[in-house]
C-alpha cells in the first residue's frame, strides 16, 4: 500500500484546452533583423544593374532583391504574426507601414517605380496579417468560452459533491444520538493535522472531506446497536467493525474520489497491526486514514457519550502520547499533542 493517499478530487482535474506556444524571444529578434536586412537591401539591390552569374546562368540583381528578399521579408513577418499572436502582429504591421513612406518617397520624388511589385506584396501580406490575426482572436474567443464552461461545470461539480458529503454527514448524525458533530469535528480535526504535516490547500480539502465521511458505514448498522446505553455484546462488536467496509462500499461508486473510501476503510486500522478490517501495519496504512485515526480518537474521548463523559483534555493527551507508534502513527500522535498543548482553553471539544 502506497504511503501517500490519491490526489484525484472533482474540481481538481486540470483541463485544459490546447493552446499556442509561445516561442522563445531570440527566435523573436532574429526574424525581425532578417526582415529589416531584406528590407533595407531589397530597395537597394532593386535599382542595380548588376548581373549574379551562377555556372552558366546569369541572374539580374534586381530580379533576386524582388523575387529572394523580398519573399523572405514577407516570410518574416508571417512568421511574426503567426508564432507571436498580437505583439507580433503589431511589431510586423508597423514594420510595413514604416516602408510606405520609403516607397511613396522613391516613386513620388525619385520617379523610381522599381518598389511598385514590392507594394503589392506588401499590401497582400497585410491582408495575409489580418486573416491570420482574425482566426486567432476567434480561436482565443473560443478557447477562453470552453474554459469558462469547465471551471462552471468544476464548481457545480464541486457543490454537489459538498451537498452530497452534508447530506450524508446528516444522515449519520440522525443515526447516532450520541454523536451529534461528530464527523465535521473529526473532519476538521483532520484537515489541521494535514496543514501541520506541510499538506497543501488541496491535499487539505481531501483529508477534510474523508474525514468527514470516514463513518458513513453506519449507516448500515442497527440503530438498536448504534444507540445502545449498555456495553456491546461481543456479537454487536463484530457488526460495529463491519462500518469500514459498509462505509467503503457506499463510498466505492464515487469514483473520482477514492481517497474518500480510503478513509472509510482504513481510519480503524492500527499501527501494530491489530486493527481491523485488513490488519495493515505502519505506513502500510494510507496516510490518509491514519490522519483520522487520530482525529477521530480524540473527538472520541472529548466528546460525551452514553456510557461516560468527556474525559480530561490532559487524560486524553496521554492516551494519545501511550498510543503513539501502537495505535497510532507517532508521527501524526505528536502533532494532534502540539494541537492539545496550543489549545489552553479545551476548546477542541464537543
Amino acid at each position: 500500500m502506497k504511503d501517500k493517499f490519491p490526489i484525484a478530487a472533482a474540481g481538481s482535474r486540470r483541463n485544459s484546452l490546447p493552446r499556442r506556444e509561445t516561442h522563445g524571444y531570440g527566435m523573436f529578434a532574429v526574424l525581425l533583423l532578417l526582415y529589416v536586412a531584406a528590407a533595407v537591401f531589397t530597395p537597394i539591390l532593386s535599382g542595380s544593374d548588376k548581373i549574379i552569374v551562377i555556372g552558366q546562368a546569369h541572374l539580374p540583381v534586381r530580379s533576386f532583391a524582388a523575387g529572394v528578399l523580398s519573399s523572405l521579408a514577407n516570410i518574416c513577418i508571417i512568421c511574426l504574426v503567426v508564432f507571436y499572436g498580437k505583439l507580433g502582429f503589431i511589431i510586423a504591421l508597423c514594420a510595413l507601414l514604416l516602408q510606405f513612406p520609403i516607397w511613396a518617397r522613391n516613386m513620388l520624388v525619385l520617379r523610381n517605380l522599381s518598389n511598385i511589385p514590392g507594394v503589392f506584396s506588401s499590401l497582400l501580406t497585410i491582408v495575409a496579417m489580418i486573416l491570420i490575426r482574425s482566426r486567432d482572436k476567434k480561436i482565443d474567443r473560443y478557447q477562453a468560452e470552453e474554459v469558462q464552461r469547465l471551471k462552471e461545470q468544476q464548481e457545480l461539480t464541486k457543490r454537489l459533491f459538498e451537498q452530497t458529503a452534508t447530506a450524508l454527514v446528516t444522515a449519520i448524525d440522525a443515526k447516532d444520538e450520541y454523536s451529534h458533530g461528530h464527523s465535521i469535528r473529526v473532519a476538521e480535526y483532520s484537515r489541521r493535522i494535514a496543514a501541520l504535516m506541510g499538506k497543501d490547500e488541496e491535499e487539505c480539502r481531501k483529508v477534510y472531506y474523508a474525514g468527514l465521511l470516514h463513518d458513513v458505514g453506519k449507516l448500515g448498522i442497527p440503530d438498536a446497536i448504534i444507540n445502545k446505553k449498555a456495553a456491546l455484546t461481543p456479537e454487536e462488536y463484530e457488526e460495529i467493525k463491519k462500518h469500514p467496509v459498509l462505509g467503503e462500499q457506499i463510498l466505492s461508486s464515487i469514483s473520482d474520489h477514492p481517497y474518500i473510501r480510503i478513509g472509510a476503510h482504513y481510519h480503524h486500522e492500527r499501527y501494530d497491526g491489530t486493527g481491523y478490517p485488513d490488519g495493515l501495519k505502519g505506513k502500510d496504512i494510507p496516510e490518509i486514514a491514519r490522519i483520522i485515526s487520530v482525529a477521530d480518537t480524540y473527538d472520541t474521548l472529548s466528546s460525551n457519550r452514553s456510557y461516560r463523559k468527556a474525559l480530561p483534555q490532559q487524560v486524553i493527551r496521554e492516551e494519545i502520547v501511550a498510543g503513539a507508534g501502537y495505535q497510532f502513527d507517532p508521527d501524526i500522535a505528536m502533532i494532534m499533542c502540539s494541537m492539545i498543548d496550543q489549545d489552553r482553553d479545551y476548546s477542541m471539544k464537543e
